[in-house]
């Protein structure tokens, strides 16, 4: 299961671990209810082959 970001009226924010088809968790500071939000990923390619740009190295 993933963790997902939730925020609630309040301006709560909390992490859960939760089914992918979640969208209301309930808020653990005012008890009321969370939707679910987009938030940024930490995505990083590291290794061999990987670049900047996105494509890997040609061979000559």
């Amino acid at each position: 299961m993933p963790v997902y970001e939730f925020k609630c009226k309040c301006g709560h924010i909390t992490e859960e671990l939760v089914r992918m088809d979640t969208q209301v968790v309930e808020c653990p500071k005012c008890h009321d209810k969370a939707k679910k939000i987009l938030s940024a990923c930490s995505f990083e390619l590291k290794g061999g082959g990987w670049f900047a740009d996105g494509y890997a190295s040609s061979k000559k």
